[in-house]
């Protein structure tokens, strides 16, 4: 059996799918926006950032899109949730990376159905493209972003620090049940 990028993108996908279902299938809301002190972020922060980094990336630097058919805006999510990103951060991506703390403690406490309705499509978009997407398409330099990286990057980077911010999250559960437990 041969296994594929996409193959092995996939199953990171996936595995990250399960855990941040879970987290939001059973994480109760005070624990959902909960913070282990005052410049940490909470668990729907952490899950809004992911689903933002992902969209970000696919839409604007592998599509070549504007920021508005990024699924946040596309999707009607930006507006259900009241939180518009747009020019905060890094470059003005509005995902999180080189937000100020003020810049964090504005983005508002969104419901589980809005993080995991935006997700959910940010999730089906990256699965869709994978599962269509050639070895060279990904080796292949980016449309968006001036080409400076290739589609492989923009897929496995955010992908692979989804992971790293899974296990942030699993922290987060289990210190909040520590200190309820007191």
């Amino acid at each position: 059996m041969a296994i594929t990028p996409q193959d092995v993108l996939l199953q990171l996908l996936a595995e990250n799918d399960y855990y941040i279902h879970d987290i939001l299938d059973n994480v109760p809301t005070d624990c959902l926006y909960w913070q282990a002190d005052d410049n940490a972020n909470s668990i729907g922060v952490l899950i809004w950032h992911v689903a933002r980094a992902c969209d970000v990336f696919m839409m604007q630097h592998i599509n070549n899109e504007d920021a508005e058919n990024e699924l946040w805006f596309s999707k009607g999510w930006a507006e259900k949730a009241d939180y518009d990103p747009r020019g905060i951060g890094v470059l003005g991506w509005g995902m999180m990376t080189e937000y100020t703390q003020e810049d964090i403690a504005a983005i508002p406490q969104m419901s589980t159905d809005i993080l995991k309705g935006y997700y959910s499509d940010v999730s089906e978009t990256i699965r869709a493209y994978l599962q269509n997407v050639t070895v060279e398409t990904l080796e292949a330099q980016a449309d968006g972003y001036e080409g400076k990286q290739t589609n492989w990057f923009w897929v496995r980077h955010p992908l692979f620090d989804m992971s790293r911010h899974v296990g942030e999250m699993m922290l987060i559960r289990g210190l909040w049940q520590r200190q309820a437990e007191k």
